[in-house]
């Protein structure tokens, strides 16, 4: 199919182009001095043959794969190119709205593009989001056709219609030489052959192929009187006709194997779209981890990640607690409201329901469009996975295990009531008392289980199932163990969350986030004792497969009667604590005393000096009282290998994230909590187990 322009159609009235002309600074790229800009990996000159397509021997319409449409937000200063498939697409529905016969062909249906998470619209040529709605994630988009050298960012719209329809108009069917495709013109003057004049600039035609832009700043134009005072070739920007590289089919992404959706804790009322901006984070640190780390392993399969927005849409108490807030230190106040808020109005009964039912209902949602968008994924056996954070966790916990603290309520308010009727003593009274409250509470049970049921109809848990849980800053463990989950002596973690409902459980945190604690201690008691596994560093280059890590035990349980401080261990190594493996361990002396100071020490070096002693017996016996208190506070602890519960877990669920060497504790005492999106080592373990693992 081509597209053949008319002269009539590209004449542009000059106040149009100029009007089109203020997206883009004209003297910024003539002049380059945005090249810093510019992106690291920016295209290269047109004399690389290597990035070339073939060359036409003759002036032809530009076919599709030579034109490349590009993508801008409002406030960035580039233009941003779609891939080689995106590109094509476009590029043929545009050109189908210029045909007259549309038959079968809906010109405003959207394309999906970049990756699929945003589609285009080409007749008003915008680039919109699809799962989620942020101001400001609305790009314009921009057919490129002509071209400047060296940052290849395509000329305005307006300015580059009016050149192609001149450049047709004059060379349509002449030959192109092979020397004009050099990035700069051969020496001495060389006749201009067309010309066309702009309000700010001015292009001159050599050849077919070499053309030329001009700017009429001053600045331009001294720069070129002092070049021909001189004898110089004048100078200007050269313009390329077609992008630098053809747009193919073959140039898109991977289909999507594997689907995951993130999910926020507090603070997204005080800070509306952050997740979407955490999810970018975590998808190109991911991505970037994926190519350069674990291409090999990985290079067939594709995860994308979701945001899910579960609090934006809530008003909960509308502005009641607004209104009880103290005027004092008002900002404070209005950063906890919208933040720590959330974990009372979830622990509230008259709360938790309508934000449980919020995240359940995004999550469904999200994976309908997803799958109305990508038809092959379910078909193709596409596996589906949660990362989420702080609270988020909680309650999408909650939602998989259908947790109800109404239905124990119940429970417990009918076996107070069984108890009670079977230590009652044979009157008669008492006895009709409790047959009318079991009445009474059987009516109640009946009316709970018909607004329960109604609630499963309107919502019916999630539409699929769940490959992995990842906990990030969790305080899952707390919640659990209020709620009276007690360690079962078990390796299952059957008794927290059924295999059914998700296969693997995950629980990620930073060494120093306060708001994070660990699950296995609540499956097996004696792994409170037990190191969580350490998450390898992204580019250590010796990676032990973590179901092949052996359990550690903290230092205090490995025969050591020591709190020194354990010389540093290299990163290539699978543990950075003075921990020794379990089987290791015979006799232990645990004290309470530091080696690092002796009381009874002191005391004697005291005594033994030549300093007055009149003035502090006093203190002297009350020193030595204190170190007597301290003797008897010593714990010897025996621990024989027979006396240790061996049990092991089915998996392990707690991992830890290593700490820096320059790393300060306070420091990311107020940092940790929020630095999981970019850390990539947290990238680095989702990738060995979303996209390594079978």
């Amino acid at each position: 199919m081509e597209f053949s322009p008319s002269p009539a159609d590209g004449k542009i009235e000059m106040q149009q182009i100029e009007q089109s002309s203020s997206t883009t600074s004209l003297d910024s790229i003539l002049n380059n001095s945005d090249e810093e800009e510019f992106e690291s990996s920016h295209p290269p000159s047109p004399d690389h043959k290597k990035y070339l397509y073939p060359k036409k021997e003759f002036v032809d319409n530009l076919r599709p794969e030579d034109v490349r449409w590009f993508y801008k937000r409002e406030g960035d200063k580039l233009w941003k190119p779609f891939i080689g498939y995106d590109s094509l697409r476009i590029e043929c529905r545009y050109r189908a709205a210029t045909l007259e016969d549309q038959a079968g062909i809906d010109v405003d249906e959207k394309i999906l593009v970049r990756g699929g998470l945003y589609d285009v619209d080409v007749p008003a040529k915008t680039c919109s989001p699809i799962y989620w709605t942020v101001s400001g994630d609305v790009s314009m988009i921009m057919r490129g056709v002509w071209f400047y050298d060296g940052s290849w960012q395509p000329v305005e719209d307006g300015y580059a219609s009016q050149i192609e329809t001149e450049h047709m108009a004059t060379f349509f069917g002449q030959k192109l030489h092979v020397e004009s495709f050099t990035t700069s013109p051969s020496k001495g003057p060389k006749p201009i052959i067309h010309n066309i004049k702009f309000q700010n600039f001015h292009v001159d035609w050599n050849s077919p192929s070499e053309v030329f832009l001009f700017s009429e700043s001053a600045s331009s134009k001294i720069m070129r009187h002092v070049s021909k005072s001189f004898g110089w070739q004048k100078s200007g920007t050269s313009l390329h006709r077609g992008y630098y590289c053809e747009a193919q089919m073959d140039d898109k992404p991977l289909d999507i194997t594997h689907l995951v959706f993130v999910v926020h804790g507090i603070g997204q009322k005080m800070d509306t779209g952050a997740i979407v901006k955490c999810c970018k984070d975590l998808r190109e640190r991911v991505e970037h981890i994926k190519h350069k780390y674990h291409s090999h392993e990985c290079y067939n399969k594709r995860a994308e990640f979701l945001p899910v927005e579960w609090r934006s849409s809530l008003t909960l108490d509308g502005d009641t607690v607004d209104s009880i807030t103290p005027h004092k230190m008002k900002g404070v106040r209005s950063i906890l409201n919208s933040s720590a808020m959330d974990v009372l109005y979830y622990t509230s009964p008259l709360y938790r329901s309508e934000i449980t039912h919020s995240l359940q209902h995004e999550l469904n949602h999200l994976y309908t469009v997803f799958c109305s968008r990508h038809p092959y994924f379910e078909a193709n056996g596409g596996k589906v996975s949660i990362v989420a954070h702080s609270l988020g966790a909680v309650i999408t916990y909650d939602i998989m295990t259908g947790w109800n603290p109404i239905n124990l309520y119940d429970q417990f308010v009918s076996s107070l009531i069984n108890e009670e009727s079977a230590n009652a003593s044979g009157s008669a009274d008492v006895h009709s008392d409790l047959d009318k409250a079991k009445k009474h509470v059987k009516e109640l049970e009946i009316l709970l289980q018909k607004v329960h049921e109604k609630q499963k109809k309107l919502n019916p848990g999630l539409n699929f199932m769940l490959e992995n849980l990842f906990c990030l800053g969790s305080p899952l463990a707390v919640f659990l163990a209020l709620r009276g989950i007690r360690p079962q002596g078990k390796g299952s973690i059957d008794h927290i969350l059924p295999t059914n409902t998700c296969k693997r459980l995950f629980n990620i945190f930073h060494p120093s986030d306060p708001v994070a604690y660990r699950l296995e201690p609540l499956i097996l008691k004696h792994y409170s004792t037990i190191a969580p596994l350490l998450i390898h560093y992204y580019d250590s280059h010796k990676k032990t497969a973590y179901l092949q890590m052996q359990r550690t035990a903290y230092a205090a349980f490995t025969g050591t009667n020591s709190r020194e401080k354990s010389p540093p261990v290299e990163e290539e190594t699978d543990t950075c604590t003075p921990e020794k493996e379990i089987s290791d361990i015979n006799i232990v002396t645990v004290k309470k005393t530091s080696p690092a100071f002796s009381l009874s020490k002191w005391i004697t070096d005291f005594r033994s000096s030549k300093k007055p002693e009149k003035d502090f017996t006093a203190e002297l016996k009350m020193l030595e009282k204190m170190d007597q208190s301290v003797e008897e506070f010593e714990v010897n602890v025996i621990i024989d290998s027979k006396d240790i519960d061996k049990t092991e877990l089915e998996y392990r669920l707690d991992y830890q994230l290593r700490e820096r060497s320059l790393e300060n504790s306070y420091m990311a005492l107020l940092t940790s909590h929020t630095s999981y999106w970019t850390n990539k080592d947290v990238a680095c373990f989702m990738v060995m187990h979303l996209l390594c693992e079978t």
